[in-house]
C-alpha cells in the first residue's frame, strides 16, 4: 500500500509541474478573474489531497491571495502594510505564494502580480556582485536567498526565450554571490562578505536558493554543497526528551556554530530540517563519507514531530519566546520538512491541525480583509508565509513537488 501511495505521489507531483509550467493549470479571463477550473481536483491531486484540502481551505486561500495582491506596491514590491525596511525579502516571498496557487509570469490571475515582482527583484540586483540589495533595504541575505528562489521557481514558467536570458543571467550571478559567501564552517551569515559569522535562519535560505537554482539548470559548485552538509553535521546535538510518558532520542541544531550558541528552538530546527533536504536528505539511511548524515536528519525530523503540540500550545497560551514569535517562518519550513518526510504519518498528523488553527486566526483578524494579522515585518509577510504553508498539498509550486 505504500508504495502504491508513493507511485501515486509522484504521479502527482509530475501532473501538477507539467501543469503550472504550460500554464494549463489556471484558466484565466482577466487579471484578478476567478479560475474555471480548481487546480485540486485533478483526478491525481484529488485522491493524493482528500484529506488536507478542504472547502474552508479553499476559501481561506482564495481570501489570503486577493489580500496580498492588494498589498503590491506599484513598483512591483510588497510593503502596503509595513516591510519597507525588508521589502527584497517580502517580496520573494510574496512571490512564492502567488505562484503557489498555479500563476505564471504570463498566465493566471495573478500572472501581473507576479512579473512585477519579478521586474522589482531584478531591478535590486547588484550586477557586479549578483547580491539582491536594493538602496537602504535590510533583507541581507535573508531576502537574497528569497528573491533567489523565487526567481528560480518561475524560472522554468518563463516563455519569452530574452527574458528566460535575462532570469538566467540573473541565477548565475546570485548563485555565485551565495557560494563566495559561505564561510569556512559551511554556512551562512547576514552578509555574504562577512566570512566570520553563521546562523541556521541565514544558511536554510542560501541553501534552499541554491538548491531551486540548480534544479533549474544553474550550476553549483559540488564543494559548496559538501561544506553545508559537514556543518549540518556539525551543528546537530543528540537529545533525550519525553512525549506522552515516552523517552525518545532527537536532534536539536545549534544556532550558530561560530558562536557556539545552542538552542532548542522549533523554528531553527525546523530550518535545519529544512536545509538537509535542500542538500538532498530525505531519508534516516543517508550517509556522507564519515558522517551518519540521516541519523541527524531523521533524529530532528522526530523532534519537530513530538514537539509540536507543545509549540502550539505555547502559541495558543500567548508565550512570545523567540520560535513562537517567529511562528510564521517556523511552520514555513516545519511545513516542507513534513511534507517530505519518508513516512506520511508526518504530514497527517502536522498539517490539518496547523491548517485549522492558521485559518482560524484569518478569520479572527481584527482587519477582516482576508490577510492575517500583521507581525514583526507587516501584513505581507504574515499573508505570504501563511499562505505558502497553506498551499503545499497543491503542489504546483516545484518547491512542493515531491
Amino acid at each position: 500500500m505504500g508504495s502504491m501511495m508513493n507511485m501515486f505521489k509522484r504521479i502527482a507531483a509530475a501532473l501538477a509541474l507539467l501543469l503550472m509550467v504550460s500554464g494549463l493549470c489556471i484558466a484565466q479571463e482577466e487579471e484578478g478573474g476567478s479560475s474555471e477550473v480548481d487546480p485540486s481536483e485533478a483526478p491525481a491531486l484529488r485522491m493524493l489531497n482528500k484529506n488536507y484540502i478542504n472547502e474552508d481551505l479553499k476559501r481561506g486561500v482564495e481570501k489570503g491571495l486577493k489580500r496580498l495582491a492588494e498589498l503590491q506596491d506599484a513598483n512591483g514590491a510588497f510593503t502596503k502594510g509595513g516591510g519597507s525596511n525588508v521589502a527584497i525579502a517580502i517580496t520573494g516571498l510574496a512571490g512564492l505564494a502567488l505562484a503557489a496557487q498555479g500563476s505564471t509570469p504570463a498566465k493566471g490571475p495573478y500572472a501581473n502580480h507576479i512579473r512585477k515582482a519579478m521586474e522589482y527583484l531584478l531591478s535590486c540586483q547588484d550586477i557586479n556582485t549578483g547580491f539582491f540589495s536594493g538602496t537602504n533595504d535590510g533583507s541581507r541575505i535573508h531576502g537574497h536567498g528569497y528573491a533567489t528562489l523565487f526567481l528560480a521557481q518561475i524560472y522554468g514558467s518563463v516563455e519569452d526565450e530574452n527574458e528566460k536570458k535575462r532570469l538566467e543571467k540573473s541565477l548565475e550571478l546570485a548563485v555565485k554571490c551565495i557560494s563566495l559567501g559561505q564561510t569556512p564552517f559551511g554556512g551562512w551569515g547576514y552578509m555574504p562578505t562577512d566570512l566570520t559569522w553563521d546562523e541556521g535562519s541565514t544558511t536554510v535560505c542560501c541553501i534552499q536558493a541554491l538548491r531551486a537554482a540548480s534544479d533549474a539548470g544553474i550550476k553549483v559548485k559540488k564543494e559548496t554543497i559538501q561544506n553545508a552538509i559537514k556543518y549540518m553535521y556539525d551543528i546537530a546535538e543528540k537529545r533525550v526528551f519525553m512525549h506522552n510518558g515516552e523517552e525518545h532520542v532527537g536532534y536539536t541544531f545549534k544556532y550558530s556554530l561560530s558562536s557556539g550558541w545552542n538552542s532548542d528552538s522549533y523554528a531553527l530546527c525546523a530550518a535545519a530540517v529544512t536545509t538537509l533536504n535542500g542538500i538532498g536528505v530525505y531519508s534516516e539511511g543517508a550517509t556522507w563519507k564519515e558522517h551518519d548524515i540521516g541519523k541527524v536528519y531523521d533524529g530532528g525530523l522526530r523532534w519537530l514531530r513530538y514537539k509540536f503540540d507543545d509549540f502550539i500550545g505555547r502559541r495558543k497560551s500567548g508565550q512570545g519566546s523567540l520560535d513562537v514569535s517567529h511562528f510564521y517562518y517556523a511552520h514555513f519550513y516545519a511545513c516542507q520538512a513534513m511534507w517530505n518526510a519518508p513516512e506520511e504519518v508526518y504530514f497527517d498528523e502536522y498539517y490539518p491541525e496547523l491548517r485549522d488553527l492558521l485559518l482560524d486566526e484569518q478569520k479572527r483578524n481584527p482587519a477582516n480583509n482576508g490577510g492575517w494579522p500583521s507581525q514583526s515585518y507587516g501584513e505581507a509577510y504574515t499573508t505570504a508565509f501563511a499562505l505558502c504553508i497553506l498551499q503545499v498539498p497543491y503542489q504546483l509550486l516545484p518547491l512542493y513537488s515531491r
